[in-house]
This record gives C-alpha cells, sequence and structure tokens, in this order.
C-alpha cells in the first residue's frame, strides 16, 4: 500500500461471497487504487494520487522524485531498503534487483489524472466519451 505517510505491507484479503465486487471494485469502495485490475498486489491510496497530482501540477515534481520522497519518509536512513511489493528484501539486495513502483506510480498517476478530468468535467457519471476539445479547460484570456 503506497500512501502519503509511505509504502506499507499490509494483507488484504477480498470477501468472496456471491454477491461480492470484483477484488478491484472492492479497492476503489475503501479508497484504494489497484496497479492492476487483474491481480492487485500494489494499490495506492486517493490521498497518495490526489497528492501526486497536486505537487506535480503545482512544483513539477516528477514521479521519480514523488517516488524518491516516499522511500525517504517510509525509511529515513536506509530508503534503499523499503520493502517492495512480491519480493523479499534481502533477494532484492543480493541479486542487485531494484524494483520499487515508479512505473506503477507513473501508470496510475496518469489514469487518475484522467479520471480527474472526466469529473472535473462532468463525464464522471456518463457512459457518453467526451468529444475532441471537450476536456479542455476554459481561458478567458485566450481569443
Amino acid at each position: 500500500v503506497v500512501d502519503t505517510s509511505g509504502v506499507h505491507s499490509l494483507m488484504i484479503r477480498f470477501c468472496r461471497c456471491a454477491s461480492a465486487l470484483g477484488p478491484d471494485m472492492q479497492l476503489f469502495e475503501i479508497g484504494l487504487f489497484p496497479a492492476s485490475f487483474t491481480l492487485p498486489k500494489t494499490v495506492f491510496t486517493f490521498a497518495v494520487l490526489d497528492d501526486f497530482l497536486l505537487d506535480n501540477l503545482e512544483c513539477g515534481t516528477s514521479a521519480m522524485n514523488y517516488y524518491s520522497k516516499l522511500r525517504r519518509i517510509t525509511s529515513s536512513i536506509f530508503p534503499h531498503l523499503v520493502p517492495v511489493s512480491g519480493i523479499d528484501v534481502l533477494d532484492c539486495i543480493a541479486h542487485n534487483v531494484q524494483k520499487d513502483r515508479y512505473r506503477e506510480l507513473m501508470r496510475v498517476g496518469r489514469q487518475w489524472r484522467q479520471l480527474k478530468q472526466l469529473k472535473w468535467h462532468g463525464f464522471g457519471h456518463e457512459k457518453q466519451k467526451p468529444k475532441a476539445g471537450e476536456l479542455a479547460l476554459f481561458c478567458p484570456a485566450c481569443p
């Protein structure tokens, strides 16, 4: 689980009742955005995605720098030892594998930004796709 407080290793058990939603929808209901919709192993909280979007827009923070910040928040002394999803830390050190969640943050960040754009422009609850230019921001200064 990647949150504004750092990267955490948690076990999440999904409801398997007959009337239960799929794992991805269960995650959405509790405020978690899965990095994969088929077999989610890494999730990002909505708070960290909002914070990344704001940092990226206002400060120009890249995904690499933002993820480095999250690793530093998780372990300020040894950020390279931050546990990674599905892989043992000792395995990473022994085989010199640097598996981090940077690429997942980039992909999920783009998806989150697209969902926010759709919501802000009134397409959040409609099945119709926006036409060309309908997601553009209105600028009163432009002709």
